[in-house]
């Protein structure tokens, strides 16, 4: 039985990133002191053994095989038993504190659908809801944050209904709760205590391709998933030779000034070994 100030934490993960993930729970336990109702882990694929015990979940949900980001949180949910849960994938770093005590204060208002952290500085387009926390303009987001478990229930279930359609080969799970959360009069909150950034994203190099977040890819028959690439980057942007030649300008000057950090550098040494496997992995797909 679920009580309305109890909060389970659902982190996602998935094959390839336990480097990422250790460093993600090292980060949030600094910054976050909150005791949790339930940790569950939902992973997408096989991870060491190890990365689950450092974890130390009270519930593991997991996939063998890679079926994508969308699979996951869809067998996730039902494991929610709790009014509210800490959204937190494996690739992000917290800057400062996570008051969640506060945020719970606001949580119950009514069209609330999430408190989240924002990677970007403070910009005006962001309308006052109280002296830190901040009206969004643009819908669901899976940054780190609280969300309220039965809206993102009801919007994840919406899913299911739309994975046949024409439109679901290029529809990802976001903006699916974007539409329920605008057809709803949901509001996502922004936390700003300073105009700074409240959390950093870490895994750029190693984000998880499109197809994996397609709504379609719970349709075995018309998934994506290990058969198309999908940019994340405007799938329908034309790249023209003048584009992939002032990209390899650009690649050959990052790595001259890598090459030359890593000498004095721990920092450029680890990013430059993320590269590395970052090439790796893409080069198996």
């Amino acid at each position: 039985m679920s009580t309305n100030r109890s909060i389970s934490l659902v982190i996602f993960t998935c094959e390839g990133r336990e480097h990422l993930l250790y460093d993600t729970i090292n980060s949030f336990n600094k910054a976050c002191d909150y005791q949790f109702s339930k940790i569950i882990l939902a992973i997408d694929g096989p991870i060491k053994a190890e990365a689950i015990e450092y974890v130390n979940p009270d519930v593991v949900i997991q996939s063998p095989k890679r079926k994508g980001y969308v699979n996951s949180i869809i067998n996730t949910l039902p494991a929610i038993d709790t009014s509210y849960f800490f959204w937190l994938e494996d690739d992000w770093e917290f800057p400062v504190e996570i008051p969640i005590d506060h945020f719970l204060g606001h949580l119950s208002s009514p069209g609330i659908l999430q408190i989240i952290l924002s990677k970007n500085p403070f910009e005006n387009i962001y309308k006052a809801y109280t002296e830190t926390l901040y009206l969004s303009p643009y819908g669901f987001s899976a940054n780190p944050g609280i969300c309220n478990t039965e809206f993102i229930k009801t919007g994840i279930s919406t899913i299911k209904l739309l994975k046949n359609s024409e439109a679901s080969p290029l529809t990802g799970f976001e903006s699916v709760l974007n539409d329920y959360a605008k057809l709803n009069t949901l509001n996502t909150l922004y936390y700003f205590p300073n105009n700074e950034p409240t959390v950093n994203h870490s895994g750029d190099l190693e984000s998880t391709a499109r197809e994996y977040h397609m709504i379609n890819s719970i349709n075995k028959e018309k998934s994506l998933i290990g058969k198309e690439y999908i940019s994340g980057f405007g799938y329908d942007r034309n790249i023209s030779i003048k584009n992939k030649i002032n990209m390899l300008f650009k690649l050959w000057l990052i790595t001259l000034n890598i090459s030359l950090k890593i000498w004095g550098s721990r920092k450029f040494y680890d990013f430059a070994f993320r590269i590395y496997l970052s090439h790796r992995n893409t080069l198996k797909r």
